[in-house]
């Protein structure tokens, strides 16, 4: 099916700035709303693949550049979320940016997907606003993470004494220091996939190789804690349908045992219609492994239903 790509623009619940998002429409019949949520330092535009092949298959895709990323964000912000709960503007972002696609096109089944940090902020956003989502896909998520207090206390510290647009080497290494160490190249960005043009591009770009400030390493941390408490697992609504998603040796969800965490604890927070999947030998971003066929027609299937 053909579709037509088209910008849109809404204005964030910060109060300051103003969502780039995208829209692909399909020409025919729309079968659902499928809304992506990127994960960090990234933007929309690096899913245009699964984009166009779930709008060629008849939904309306959409997704923005997160606050502090791609075109949402001035030069000098990238990296920066806001001066204080730049978090939970990034959950309350979903739900205002998902309200004004329902308005243009209402009835249609909503389907919002999350992927790594965009799992995070989902994850809370489905627990905060039950009427949001038909059907949830959280995609390369991770479980409770127990040094995150001590994240929190540091990037406050730090915060504190040397500013909020700070950016900690040390912070940074603690936090993703080890996610290479078991993937051979000539750059820190293996363990995303093993396609060697993607890694190479994503290291080319400047919307990806920016460094998160202390305030918004904090806002990750703090999206993490939030995302795996078990408040956030009970209030999601029950009945709602969960996909799972993830690669065997992403080591964001610690090589899979993170996913099978938040799969238990969504199943023993009574949530029934729970599904996960783990890709073998696939790294983070499923979406540009080797798996990344299978995982669409998992996706369409699961949407379809």
């Amino acid at each position: 099916m053909k579709y037509t790509v088209t910008q849109k623009l809404v204005p964030s619940s910060d109060g300051k700035n103003t969502l780039s998002g995208v829209m692909y429409i399909p020409e025919g019949d729309i079968r659902g709303i499928f809304h992506l949520v990127h994960g960090m330092t990234e933007y929309i535009g690096r899913y245009e693949p699964l984009l166009s092949s779930l709008a060629s298959a008849g939904y309306l895709c959409c997704g923005f550049d997160n606050l502090g990323h791609g075109n949402t964000a001035k030069e000098e912000d990238l990296g920066f979320i806001a001066s204080k709960d730049g978090w939970s503007y990034m959950v309350d972002d979903v739900k205002l940016f998902a309200d004004s696609v329902k308005a243009e096109y209402p009835s249609l089944p909503y389907i919002l997907m999350g992927h790594s940090m965009g799992s995070f902020i989902t994850r809370i956003a489905v627990a905060k606003y039950n009427d949001l989502a038909d059907k949830y896909i959280c995609c390369g998520t991770a479980g409770k993470n127990p040094a995150a207090a001590a994240g929190l206390l540091l990037c406050s510290i730090i915060k504190a004494f040397r500013g909020e647009r700070t950016v900690s080497p040390f912070i940074e290494n603690m936090a993703f220091g080890a996610y290479n160490k078991r993937f051979q190249g000539d750059t820190k960005y293996e363990w995303l996939t093993k396609d060697r043009a993607i890694i190479e591009k994503y290291a080319d770009d400047k919307l990806c190789t920016f460094h998160f400030t202390v305030s918004a390493m904090h806002d990750l941390i703090t999206l993490i804690k939030v995302c795996n408490s078990k408040k956030c697992f009970t209030d999601t609504k029950p009945d709602l349908p969960i996909l799972l998603i993830a690669g065997d040796m992403d080591p964001v969800g610690s090589y899979g045992k993170g996913v099978k965490q938040v799969y238990h604890n969504f199943k023993a927070a009574g949530k029934g219609n729970v599904t996960m999947f783990l890709y073998e030998n696939c790294r983070h971003e499923i979406h540009n492994d080797t798996c990344k066929t299978q995982m669409t027609e998992d996706i369409l299937k699961f949407i379809a239903k």
